[in-house]
C-alpha cells in the first residue's frame, strides 16, 4: 500500500491508494473442480468422455487482491478570516495588550491550524505615518482616517500569517495619539474601494469568506452623514456583490452610537450573528474570537483532482484510523457519518459528533480510500 501525508489543519489529511480485498479467492483452472488432486481448479488434461465443464463467471472485480489503486489528496474548505481592528486612539493603553494577547490565542488554537487569517487595522498606519504629527493631529487628518492602503498583514493560512499579526500588534508605533475610528470608510474599501485590488484573496469563490469588525467606539472623526445607514449599505453590498459576509464585535463599552453602528454591520452580514457580540475585555474577547472561529470553520473536505474512474460508491473515509459510515441524510449538527456535497462528489462533509471533534481540534488524522464498497451507517 502507498501512503502520502498532508498536514492541513491540525489535522493529519492522509490520501491513501486503496488496498482491500480477499488473498482466499478460490483459484479456478481451466473451468472444473479439483478432480486428480494436484491442486484447486485442477481439470484433467483429457476429460473423460461425457464430461461436461461448468460454467464459471469471470471473478467479480470486488473480489480481486487490490480493490481500486487511486491516490488522491483531501484537504479542509477554505475560510478566510479578516480581521478589521479598530486601532484608533481609544485603544492605547490595556485594551491593545488585551486585544493582543487574544489575537495570540486564537492565532496560537491548533483547531484553526488551516484556516486564513489577516489584517486590516484602521486607520492606516506605518512607522512614519504619524511621525511629524506632534501632538497636533489636525496635521495628519488624512493618516488619521486612512483606509485606502493595502491591509497590514495579507490573508494567508495561519501558519504563515500568524508571527506578522502579532508583529504588528506587538509593534510601540500602535495605536497612535492622532487616529480616528474610520469604520464607514473601512467598510466602503472593501465594497467598493480598491479592496478587490489590494486584497484578491478576500473575493476568490473557493471558500467562504468574512469580515470581522472589532470596535470599542462608534465612527468619529471621519464621515459625514449617518453612519448606521451607512454601514447598512456596504455590509449588503459586500454580501450581495461579493459574497463577502461580515461579524461585528464591541470591545469594552459600547454606550452611545457604538451598538447601533455594530448592529448595523451584524445585521446584515449574511451569518448566524445578526447581532454584535460583546467584549467587555481582553477574556472576552478571546471567547468571543474562539467562538466565531470555531462556528465558521468548515467540516467540509475536498477531494483534490479526481481520476475519472473513481467511482463514488467504492469510497471510505477513517477519523483516527476507524471508518466512518456513509450517512446520505446527515448534516453537521445532526446524524453519525459523513455525506456527498455536491453532485459532482469532489466535495463531503463529515456529521454530528464526528464534526463536533474536528471543530474541537480533537481529530489528529482523517484519512480515504477508493475502491472499496462504501461502508453505509
Amino acid at each position: 500500500m502507498i501512503m502520502k501525508q498532508i498536514i492541513a489543519t491540525g489535522i493529519a489529511v492522509l490520501a491513501l491508494v486503496a488496498g482491500c480485498g480477499s488473498g482466499d479467492n478460490q483459484h479456478l483452472g481451466d473451468g472444473g473442480p479439483d478432480t486428480d488432486g494436484d491442486g484447486p481448479g485442477d481439470v484433467p488434461a483429457e476429460a473423460p468422455d461425457g464430461y461436461d465443464a461448468p460454467d464459471i463467471p469471470p471473478p467479480d472485480s470486488t473480489s480481486d487482491l487490490v480493490c481500486d489503486e487511486q491516490g488522491f489528496d483531501i484537504h479542509r474548505e477554505i475560510v478566510r478570516l479578516m480581521l478589521l481592528l479598530d486601532q484608533s486612539n481609544s485603544m492605547q493603553g490595556p485594551k491593545w495588550t488585551q486585544a493582543t494577547d487574544a489575537l495570540q490565542a486564537l492565532l496560537e488554537n491548533p483547531a484553526f491550524y488551516d484556516m486564513q487569517f489577516g489584517l486590516d487595522a484602521f486607520p492606516d498606519g506605518y512607522p512614519g505615518f504619524w511621525a511629524d504629527c506632534g501632538l497636533a493631529c489636525i496635521r495628519c487628518i488624512n493618516d488619521s482616517c486612512g483606509t485606502l492602503s493595502p491591509p497590514q498583514v495579507p490573508v494567508a493560512p495561519q501558519y504563515i500569517s500568524a508571527s506578522s499579526i502579532i508583529a504588528h500588534m506587538n509593534d510601540p508605533d500602535y495605536p497612535n495619539t492622532c487616529g480616528n475610528t474610520p469604520l464607514v470608510n473601512q467598510l466602503e474599501y472593501y465594497a467598493t474601494g480598491p479592496g478587490q485590488t489590494d486584497a484578491p484573496e478576500m473575493y476568490l469563490v473557493d471558500g467562504t469568506n468574512y469580515l470581522v469588525v472589532i470596535s470599542d467606539g462608534e465612527d468619529h472623526g471621519c464621515f459625514e452623514g449617518d453612519p448606521v445607514a451607512s454601514l447598512t449599505a456596504l455590509t449588503a453590498q459586500n454580501l450581495a456583490d461579493h459574497d463577502l459576509r461580515s461579524i461585528a464585535i464591541g470591545f469594552g463599552s459600547t454606550s452611545g452610537e457604538l451598538a447601533a453602528e455594530l448592529n448595523a454591520i451584524a445585521s446584515n452580514g449574511g451569518t448566524s450573528y445578526s447581532e454584535f457580540l460583546l467584549a467587555e475585555d481582553g477574556v472576552a474577547l478571546e471567547a468571543a474570537l474562539t467562538e466565531i472561529a470555531n462556528t465558521v470553520t468548515t467540516c467540509r473536505f475536498v477531494i483534490d483532482d479526481v481520476e475519472p474512474s473513481a467511482d463514488p460508491d467504492l469510497v471510505n473515509f477513517y477519523v483516527d484510523g476507524v471508518i466512518v459510515p456513509m450517512d446520505e441524510d446527515c448534516t453537521e449538527t445532526s446524524g453519525a457519518g459523513w455525506h456527498w456535497v455536491d453532485d459532482e462528489h469532489t466535495t463531503v462533509e463529515f456529521c454530528g459528533d464526528y464534526c463536533t471533534n474536528i471543530k474541537g481540534g480533537l481529530v489528529e488524522s482523517i484519512s480515504a480510500t477508493f475502491g472499496c464498497t462504501t461502508h453505509l451507517i
